[in-house]
């Protein structure tokens, strides 16, 4: 297995969003949702959050033919590097900096699946939310993680 991924290299597990069976680790954010980093401390000493990570990562992550999942932070770090493949793609084609963010930001309210439903692509590795609140609950949390991964896709897609 190759290494950086989630817990080798120490994200933040706590601060998980209620009841999501530990697949949602906390992120710093700017964007509201359920995910408040006021409420679970500062990052600024701690580093990484798992999106930073996961920017970080991404050549090498999208270049394993093999990815080992240890926990809830490697099941995000799997679906964001897809997600930025996703983003970086969109603002290939756009012209500037904020047209850029205008299209992240719509591709992060398009509809998507979730883990358990058709569509999903990664469905071997998620558990289905079996209670309603759960799913809208993690419906919050990938919505916000989508909306600020695009965000910073973004800052570091646009940096001279």
């Amino acid at each position: 297995g190759g290494g950086g991924h989630g817990e080798a290299l120490g994200i933040q597990q706590q601060g998980c969003a209620a009841d999501s069976g530990g697949i949602a680790p906390a992120f710093q954010n700017v964007v509201k949702g359920p995910v408040n980093t006021s409420k679970i401390g500062s990052f600024e000493e701690e580093g990484e959050d798992v999106i930073d990570e996961a920017i970080s990562f991404y050549r090498a992550n999208v270049l394993f033919r093999n990815y080992e999942i240890h926990g809830g932070a490697d099941r995000i770090l799997l679906y964001l590097t897809l997600y930025i493949s996703a983003c970086l793609a969109k603002i290939e084609k756009t012209p500037n900096p904020k047209e850029a963010e205008k299209a992240l930001q719509m591709m992060a309210f398009e509809t998507f699946a979730l883990p358990g439903q058709a569509g999903f692509p990664f469905n071997a590795f998620f558990d289905k939310a079996e209670r309603h609140e759960d799913l809208e609950e993690l419906k919050a949390y990938m919505k916000q993680l989508r909306e600020e991964t695009g965000q910073r896709v973004c800052k570091v897609g646009f940096t001279p």
